[in-house]
């Protein structure tokens, strides 16, 4: 699938979901992920530096991770003109596993918490 604003790692292949529903997860797997508000600029580059060094000491460079940034919140805002881009939820549907940051909510936005709604439409609970 072609995304406007995302950029697909050209390493790397999608986590599948195997018909008896566990993941089928390639040695390099491409991983979605939400940088997040406030904090989160600093927590998220600190939390993929962690990940990718315990996946290096655990497999030995045999599996890696290839992060694919997707928007949602503040910077979703600024690239996208709203909070929760359609472009995000195609993408975290296609690739599966995801992580995020911490995500504000905007004040008279109509939106009770971005965190909330992310839940409710990729029907998390």
């Amino acid at each position: 699938m072609g995304y406007q604003k995302i950029v697909v790692p050209a390493d790397g292949d999608k986590i599948t979901v195997k018909a008896d529903l566990s993941l089928n997860v390639p040695n390099h797997p491409i991983i979605p992920f939400i940088e997040g508000d406030g904090i989160g600029v600093d927590i998220t580059p600190a939390m993929k530096k962690v990940v990718d060094a315990a996946i290096l000491k655990a497999y030995g460079g045999k599996r890696s991770i290839e992060w694919m940034e997707v928007y949602c919140g503040e910077k979703a805002n600024k690239i996208y003109g709203t909070y929760m881009p359609e472009e995000t939820f195609e993408a975290l549907r296609e690739f599966v596993v995801s992580i995020k940051g911490p995500l504000t909510t905007p004040v008279g936005g109509g939106i009770r918490s971005l965190n909330v709604a992310l839940r409710q439409e990729l029907d998390l609970y």
